[in-house]
């Protein structure tokens, strides 16, 4: 009410989704918000449903909600005054907005995301104000959740995704970005974060990089003065208790003889390399994928070209042989935890589709009621297995949901008792994601959150390196009240925490 402009930083499970929904409805009240925006990832649109009908005065809001709508629905309830507010997805809305200015300005969809992504800001903002004006759209309050897929990033061009939403909630009164891990990676992220909230008082990137990205540990308290000005993290306890677990799980022969196989493929082609010729049939090991559907006479030069980056084809293939062998150690895992808790609903996490495939095939051969959810799967898809494994009413018609990370965002599962990460995520914030589909507000059992770690070099070095970004999602989500608080005041506040 006081700033309009906030980051939402409660974390996972804390109820963004209705804390936004209750932001507009108390500015509508007092006549300082007309008509919202509601801009989420595909996997909870169809939530947003159910919290407006759940917790919104019944008869006094229209809104506009529909996963499967066309986008001359979705534009034609961005224009129509009788909606409040309208939930879109991320990659809908920011499509939409480009087919109104292509539209408008009589050029193909393709020349108009040119165009825009070589504006520079100022020049974006006028854009989008002239594109809404034309569309009889009079919005004033946006809120995006999961406001960390729109951030920029050092060493990296800006999406299409963040040059349209942040051209639009740069004309807009009142702005949340909601995300219970605002930044993934560094601290460039940060200052693109706060850039969304105040683009002029946070113009120069390589001055906020020099005062807190060389040591931002070291910096801590100072980062987080500066964003106070805009942040307000805290968490909102599900109440109920939850055991964290790691599971060192031991390889099995077939994936030892399989990361052998990568390794001398590796030192083969790394010796190749030096000599200056390719190896063919060792970048074929290590990436066998890259070569289907190519023609014969060009594996040489794709084979070339793949040399040039061992390191990552070395990381991806150890990976694969430790989270997707058909005869995987994790798999055996995941089957046992299974095992031990029937009769109590879980959800395993996996990142490919081909480990979430796997282990899906062996729980249903061991006998569970299985259903995945991938982001293969349609935004109307995605409701109805979501609905498969927790119903809102009614029985079940699945006991363990197998995800991929398309799943590790805004999902309300709280039937789930316990919940495995089969792998190492590559983000703190997708780790603390996918727990949080479980440990949440409405979980009414204790939960078991478990993590398998295989016994490889590579899954500890990743294992050291989600800590380290765990290190800076703690400075972001860290309450801060008693921020300033020294000597008897900071211990009290620490006793208090």
């Amino acid at each position: 009410d006081k700033n309009r402009r906030l980051v939402l930083a409660q974390g996972v499970g804390s109820g963004n989704s209705i804390i936004g929904l209750g932001g507009f409805t108390h500015l509508h009240a007092q006549g300082k918000a007309k008509r919202g925006l509601f801009v989420v990832p595909s996997i909870v649109q169809d939530q947003f449903n159910g919290e407006a009908l759940r917790y919104l005065e019944p008869g006094k809001y229209q809104w506009h909600n529909n996963p499967g709508a066309s986008r001359e629905e979705r534009i034609a309830a961005y224009k129509d005054p009788a909606n409040h507010f309208s939930v879109v997805t991320h990659q809908s809305f920011r499509d939409d907005m480009l087919h109104l200015g292509a539209q408008q300005a009589g050029m193909d969809i393709s020349t108009m995301t040119d165009r825009v992504n070589a504006m520079n800001r100022g020049e974006r903002k006028a854009w989008m104000r002239s594109v809404m004006d034309q569309a009889g759209m009079d919005h004033d309050y946006l809120m995006v959740d999961e406001g960390h897929d729109l951030l920029n990033r050092a060493g990296k061009a800006n999406s299409t995704l963040s040059n349209v939403v942040d051209a639009v909630s740069d004309n807009m009164t009142n702005y949340v970005s909601a995300s219970a891990d605002p930044a993934k990676n560094d601290p460039s992220e940060i200052f693109s974060l706060m850039q969304k909230m105040d683009p002029d008082r946070y113009h120069d990137a390589k001055a906020f990089m020099r005062k807190y990205g060389i040591d931002t540990p070291s910096s801590r308290d100072e980062l987080r003065r500066e964003l106070a000005r805009y942040f307000y993290p805290g968490r909102i306890e599900s109440g109920v208790k939850s055991s964290r677990k790691v599971e060192h799980v031991s390889l099995t022969p077939d994936q030892h003889a399989a990361i052998k196989a990568v390794d001398k493929a590796v030192a083969s082609a790394r010796l190749a390399r030096m000599k200056g010729t390719v190896d063919v049939a060792a970048m074929k090991v290590l990436s066998p994928s890259s070569f289907e559907g190519v023609a014969e006479s060009r594996h040489e030069s794709l084979a070339k070209r793949l040399q040039q980056n061992l390191g990552i084809l070395r990381d991806t293939a150890h990976r694969k042989a430790i989270n997707e062998h058909e005869n995987g150690a994790k798999i055996d895992a995941v089957s046992r935890i299974a095992r031990e808790r029937a009769g109590k609903p879980g959800i395993v996490f996996a990142h490919s589709l081909a480990a979430v495939k796997r282990i899906a095939e062996r729980l249903q051969a061991d006998g569970h009621r299985v259903v995945t959810l991938t982001g293969a799967d349609s935004a109307k898809e995605k409701g109805r297995k979501k609905l498969a494994f927790n119903p809102e009413t009614g029985d079940a018609d699945a006991d363990i949901m197998v995800a991929s990370d398309a799943g590790a965002v805004g999902m309300n599962a709280q039937r789930g008792r316990w919940l495995v990460q089969a792998d190492t995520p590559e983000t703190a914030k997708t780790w603390n994601q996918r727990n949080g589909r479980i440990d949440r507000l409405g979980q009414k059992n204790e939960v078991e959150l478990i993590d398998l770690v295989a016994d490889h070099p590579s899954e500890r070095r990743a294992r050291e390196r989600l800590l380290k970004k765990d290190d800076l999602r703690g400075i972001l989500t860290t309450p801060l009240e008693g921020l300033d608080d020294t000597g008897l005041a900071a211990y009290l506040n620490r006793a208090r925490m």
